[in-house]
């Protein structure tokens, strides 16, 4: 904004957009594994737990996804998807109010809600434990404000950008960097975005999946805090053909974003 608007010795004040208590994990896998595989391990979950199941939040990058993955979910769970809903900008106002009410209450009935930035501000949504990027917002401030939605209760939460090839058109460089990213903390690349540092007292296993590898602290839990993703899935393994960003591979964009 300053070098827009060509502005020169502003006060600048920047807030720190760190949450300690969210660990940060990235997947890539191919463009080509069905949404039903992708999402086998919640499927596996709701089946299991129904009512009990933890609460995670999915945001999709328009509505044409946050669709097609209520629908395959509906399709898997049958009577479960009673524990499933869809929240975006075209969703009636009292479908959405519903949603809201449910969602304040920590043991609401509604263990996942599928939805696009729509649900990404102005609302309150509780006892969120695991917050699923399905394909990465398109700038850093949108991602934060999103996998932000964990973890309100300052207990341990997690979450994780599921990505593929073909999901990573117009990403500014910001984002471009984080999903690249296979080397760096990720929590150092996000707070780099701001002019910020994580602190130098993190716990590294608590703090990402590539710090988690690194870490070397023994303790009993250290190799424990794992997203369910890892426990569950279906081995999906990343392709050469969906490495490059080349327009060919990306999402459609007559998509509606929100």
């Amino acid at each position: 904004m300053q070098k827009k608007f060509c502005m020169k010795d502003c006060l600048e004040i920047v807030q720190n957009p760190d949450r300690e208590n969210i660990k940060l994990f990235v997947h890539k896998f191919k463009s080509t594994v069905s949404l039903c595989d992708t999402f086998y391990f919640l499927i596996h979950l709701i089946k299991q737990e129904k009512e009990l199941c933890e609460r995670f939040l999915i945001f999709c990058p328009s509505i044409k996804t946050c669709s097609e993955l209520f629908s395959a979910l509906r399709m898997e769970l049958g009577q479960l998807i009673k524990h499933v809903d869809m929240f975006h900008s075209q969703s009636p106002d009292t479908i959405k109010e519903k949603i809201k009410e449910d969602m304040r209450v920590e043991n609401g009935n509604i263990r996942v809600l599928v939805a696009t930035s729509a649900a990404g501000m102005g609302v309150n949504f509780k006892a969120i434990k695991y917050v699923i990027n399905y394909g990465p917002p398109r700038d850093m401030d949108g991602f934060v404000q999103q996998f932000g939605r964990a973890g309100r209760d300052e207990g341990v939460a997690m979450a994780i950008l599921l990505f593929n090839g073909k999901q990573c058109r117009k990403l500014d460089e910001d984002m471009k960097t984080y999903v690249l990213n296979e080397e760096t903390c990720r929590r150092e690349i996000i707070l780099s975005a701001y002019k910020s540092k994580p602190s130098p007292n993190r716990i590294p296993h608590m703090c990402c999946d590539i710090c988690a590898i690194k870490c070397a602290c023994k303790s009993s839990d250290c190799s424990d805090v794992v997203h369910p993703f890892f426990k569950y899935k279906i081995p999906i393994y990343s392709s050469d053909s969906d490495t490059d960003f080349d327009a060919d591979d990306m999402l459609d964009d007559t998509e509606i974003s929100d």
